[in-house]
């Protein structure tokens, strides 16, 4: 399996077709997350994307999304359950700033983040993101204006509150999924009855 070659329609590795019509596509394979649901992802047979794994260190005014702009997404991150904590670690975050000058957006990419999901002693739901290292970047705005940026140093104005990209989103969704199918719990937060029945099996008071 190359590491580098993904399926456009789920952006996990694939193998390549070798032989006949499809060589070069994605060989037929199912959708990495609840393939249970989900049954067999709609890339099977379809082209493959390869391309770099690492964003450039600052772009700015773009909309696109990384598979857009030629970039293969982040490594898919690692999930950890532990009671009804669900720990999700080597996620990559985005960081947004508006240049201040020509007030365009720039956005920098870190790797490294975490996401802690699940329902506390309570049995209410929560969320935290804890991104890597902290972004960085000086050097000329990525949107051509000239203007010489310092962001991250202390000097670089407003920055937005950092965002998980997509994989560790999709990740997310996953554990939530499983965790509630394996907890039987279907309502936003734990019900009295959900609490009484789930403490005894996981040690929590």
């Amino acid at each position: 399996m190359n590491e580098a070659t993904r399926c456009t329609h789920c952006l996990m590795p694939v193998e390549l077709d070798a032989t006949g019509a499809a060589a070069g596509a994605a060989a037929v394979h199912d959708f990495p997350y609840a393939a249970y649901n989900y049954g067999q992802c709609k890339g099977s047979r379809k082209r493959t994307l390869t391309a770099p794994a690492t964003p450039p260190a600052v772009w700015g005014d773009d909309v696109r999304s990384y598979v857009e702009i030629g970039v293969l997404p982040s490594p898919l991150p690692h999930a950890e359950r532990t009671g009804w904590t669900v720990t999700i670690s080597g996620v990559r975050f985005t960081h947004f700033w508006h240049c201040w000058a020509c007030h365009k957006p720039v956005h920098v990419a870190t790797d490294g983040g975490v996401i802690r999901a699940g329902f506390n002693s309570k049995g209410r739901c929560f969320e935290t993101y804890r991104p890597g290292r902290r972004a960085t970047y000086i050097g000329p705005c990525p949107n051509g204006c000239g203007t010489q940026l310092s962001l991250g140093t202390g000097r670089s104005g407003d920055e937005s509150h950092p965002a998980p990209v997509a994989e560790g989103h999709t990740v997310q969704n996953r554990e939530w999924e499983n965790l509630r199918r394996d907890l039987n719990v279907h309502t936003p937060e734990m019900t009295r009855s959900d609490l009484a029945r789930l403490r005894p099996t996981t040690g929590r008071r």
